[in-house]
């Protein structure tokens, strides 16, 4: 007898949680316009600054309805990106680089947001101080941008947060921690870290292209 009223309650409970958890969610994919960068980049200790462009590739908005009746929005960037990145290390070089990359973001209903990049491109050092060239007559002379070319890769993560969501402000600030490597370096290759912290400009806000919706109902 107590196994029966076990097993009617539990079906209960069960058929309780599947009528009233559901929840329908509204997907919406937009198109905007790019974003431009700027920021303070930093490798360890040393100075520098980084520029560049995303390109959107895809925007989702999912609007979940919860059981309580409120609403959760989640906003789904992807993004190709291209920038151009510059720091100085004392008595050691300067090292420029060009990148190309893929980003995605997750912005919430408040505005914090979260991403996550890979890059690849190609870094060219400038080595400090005097560099001189000897021939193979012995001639000494002077080498003007004396460096060297390096493949470039890098990936990295960040936080931030989108004004536009609460104060209806076209730009965004962030703060990124990146790893990169340069290779062949002395046929090794050169492992740095680098810490971001800067401002992404939205031209007033983002300019709606396309929309496509639909309606997903499911269980939760």
């Amino acid at each position: 007898m107590n196994f029966k009223k076990l097993y009617s309650t539990t079906v209960f409970i069960l058929i309780s949680i599947l009528c009233f958890s559901q929840s329908v969610d509204s997907v919406h994919f937009v198109s905007k316009t790019s974003n431009l960068k700027l920021s303070y980049n930093s490798s360890l200790i040393y100075p520098g600054v980084r520029t560049g462009i995303e390109l959107p590739i895809k925007t989702m908005y999912i609007t979940k309805v919860k059981k309580s009746g409120s609403t959760k929005v989640l906003a789904k960037d992807q993004f190709i990106t291209a920038n151009i990145s510059w720091y100085h290390h004392p008595n050691f070089h300067d090292n420029i680089y060009l990148t190309s990359g893929w980003t995605t973001r997750r912005t919430k209903s408040k505005g914090f947001f979260t991403e996550f990049s890979p890059e690849i491109g190609l870094s060219r050092t400038f080595l400090g101080g005097t560099t001189y060239k000897v021939d193979n007559n012995g001639k000494v002379t002077i080498e003007r941008l004396a460096g060297y070319y390096y493949a470039f890769v890098s990936i990295g993560g960040g936080l931030g947060y989108d004004f536009s969501k609460t104060k209806s402000k076209p730009f965004m600030v962030f703060s990124k921690f990146n790893l990169f490597a340069m290779f062949p370096y002395n046929s090794t290759i050169y492992l740095r870290p680098a810490a971001e912290f800067g401002l992404i400009y939205t031209p007033q806000h983002f300019l709606v292209l396309k929309v496509r919706s639909r309606n997903i109902k499911k269980n939760i």
